[in-house]
């Protein structure tokens, strides 16, 4: 099949059904991550700081994965500056990028397709798989990612035929600055872009395969460039590993705990037939796949065989076309390649199965898809029938966007999707608790922690629904058991504390505290209620020099100074109270009178005029 590149009519083609349908998209909300990733973080809410975001994790301290992406917060950043916090820049932005991605998708298509290349971009460009990414604002990830690895792939392809024409021209050196500076970008993106080096080793075959010539002369054209992909993504692991304290997931996905690398693969393999059966037939889709909506099994099932046949069979079609049909084998390596990460074999990811995941890998598959259409009849027949195709997919993509609408619909998704989810029992428990029913929401959290118990979130989500009802021992109980299961959850500790001081066991209220302290020695809130299990102790020294910790961490809070003047009574330290308190009276707004009247009841004596707790 002889490769033509495509047209501007082509592209204009392309890219008025990729706008058609993804525009309604722009009428959504901040839903599901949004709130957390961009809504809930304060850090992208002012680009006074936008520096440092380049040197911190993607999410807050208080979640356990270990994620960095710095072009992705800072672009939440640049958004939130840019549209005061409104929802609508971010999905134009999506939109935009997604077009974007369509366009690269249609020149990587080209060059390696024939008539087939526009058919591959419509697909892509409709395909409902994606609604995932592009209706959802923290989707931009998966866009910039896509975007600035195709950028890579398009560039280093042209740096080769740079090289081998004006091997010192300027051209090719502008293209090799390209191949490097969008690289860079990717791997600022997501962490997708790990696998980089292997898609440009797939592009230097293709290449190979088309000009001729041997691999000796291809690897002194091209190694220096190459090489210096490689060194970028060594040099983001590095970063990653300084800035979040590992290479790997911080959190391992739900039924991946603790497997070894035969084990994932036997859990995985069942995902491969889902992954299939959203590419090829896309009618049921869902906005969770945690268990049990996907149950990951360790025994051999049905759907471990089915799985192993369609893993055979992928491959054997691979090899089998590399001569006679060799787009469709350059499309199943790119799959394989560019979903290597989210597959969980290699390294264990915090997602188990998501329809975002399947972003830069179906771009493979939109090119078998071109490849096989290309040895269909040119009929009247077979263009309807693309036609028709075609058509559905986007009607299924236009009714899907609206999940993302808001967060009652996504709630409404979630129920009719994935109700075996424990994360669906977790969003009814918390639904039902909402509306003043306790008993069907201690069940539904109750389902949801006998599905998953290694989430410590819900474990501890339960708990705080019992310290909010005064239920002091059950919330001690699951807040507890959530520090245990997850030692970076300081609040947790913090809110097992409180209970056991309610409940009269301040002994043990100290000892957690402490022993929470020594993770976590500067948090205010654990160190105040630390204290606070001191004062209950009889142990007022001890509480005061906690409550001191405090104002030496928040200097500038006069209700911490006027908390610490308290411990400082409680102490019989009165000169410090009246010191702390006419510190607090001074940074107080003009109308609070609190530290004033407490100031004014200081009497002398060994509480200073205050009664003891």
């Amino acid at each position: 099949m002889p490769r033509v590149a495509p047209t501007a009519k082509a592209y204009a083609l392309v890219l008025a059904v990729a706008l058609a349908a993804s525009v309604t998209s722009l009428r959504n909300g901040f839903v599901y991550d949004d709130n957390s990733a961009i809504k809930g973080d304060a850090r992208v809410h002012t680009l006074v700081h936008a520096p440092r975001l380049l040197v911190t994790p993607y999410w807050t301290k208080d979640v356990r994965d270990k994620v960095y992406r710095p072009l992705t917060t800072t672009a939440f950043a640049v958004l939130w500056a840019a549209g005061r916090g409104a929802p609508w820049i971010y999905h134009a932005a999506d939109v935009a990028i997604h077009l974007g991605v369509v366009a690269l998708v249609l020149a990587l298509a080209g060059a390696v397709l024939g008539r087939g290349a526009v058919v591959a971009a419509l697909w892509f460009a409709v395909h409902p798989v994606h609604v995932e990414v592009v209706a959802n604002a923290v989707g931009i990830a998966e866009l910039m990612a896509a975007a600035a690895y195709l950028g890579t792939v398009l560039c280093y392809r042209a740096e080769g035929a740079a090289a081998r024409s004006d091997p010192g021209g300027a051209r090719r050196a502008l293209l090799a600055a390209a191949v490097l500076a969008c690289a860079a970008l990717a791997l600022g993106a997501k962490e997708h872009a790990l696998t980089l080096p292997a898609a440009l080793l797939l592009v230097d075959a293709w290449d190979r395969r088309a000009t001729g010539g041997s691999w000796a002369a291809l690897v002194r054209r091209r190694v220096v460039l190459w090489l210096g992909v490689v060194a970028l993504a060594a040099g983001y692991l590095a970063a990653r590993e300084a800035i979040v304290g590992g290479i790997g997931a911080g959190s391992v996905a739900p039924g991946l705990e603790a497997l070894g690398l035969a084990a994932r693969i036997v859990v995985m393999i069942p995902a491969f037939l889902v992954w299939a059966r959203l590419l090829v037939f896309p009618l049921h889709l869902s906005a969770d796949y945690a268990p049990d909506a996907f149950a990951p099994v360790l025994t051999l099932t049905a759907a471990h065989v089915a799985g192993l046949l369609l893993l055979a069979g992928a491959f054997g079609a691979a090899w089998a076309a590399r001569r006679r049909l060799p787009a469709l084998t350059f499309g199943l390596v790119w799959f394989v390649i560019t979903a290597s990460v989210a597959a969980n074999i290699l390294v264990p990811t915090g997602v188990l199965l998501a329809e975002r995941v399947l972003f830069l890998p179906s771009v493979g598959a939109a090119i078998v898809i071109g490849a096989l259409w290309e040895r269909l009849p040119a009929t009247g027949a077979a263009w309807a029938g693309t036609a028709l195709v075609l058509a559905l997919l986007g009607a299924r993509t236009l009714e899907r966007i609206p999940v993302w609408r808001q967060q009652e619909r996504f709630y409404q998704a979630l129920l009719r999707d994935a109700p075996d989810s424990y994360h669906t029992h977790w969003a009814r428990g918390a639904r039902a608790f909402d509306q003043g029913d306790a008993r069907t929401g201690e069940h539904e959290y109750f389902t949801a922690i006998r599905i998953h118990p290694e989430d410590a979130a819900v474990v501890q989500e339960l708990g705080e629904r019992y310290l909010a009802a005064g239920l002091f021992a059950p919330a001690d109980r699951f807040l507890t058991a959530a520090f245990r299961e997850d030692s970076i959850r300081s609040d947790a500790a913090l809110e097992a504390v409180m209970a056991r001081t309610r409940m009269g066991r301040a002994d043990s209220a100290v000892a957690l505290g402490e022993a929470a302290l020594r993770r976590f020695p500067d948090v205010p809130t654990l160190l105040l209620a630390t204290s606070d299990a001191y004062l209950a102790l009889g142990r007022p020294l001890s509480a005061l020099v906690l409550r001191r910790r405090i104002t030496y961490l928040v200097p500038d809070s006069w209700q911490y100074q006027h908390i610490a003047a308290f411990g400082a009574a409680m102490a019989g330290r009165c000169d410090e109270a009246r010191t702390r308190l006419e510190r607090a009276v001074a940074m107080a707004p003009p109308g609070e009178a609190v530290p004033r009247r407490f100031l004014a009841s200081l009497t002398p004596g060994p509480t200073c005029g205050q009664a003891r707790p």
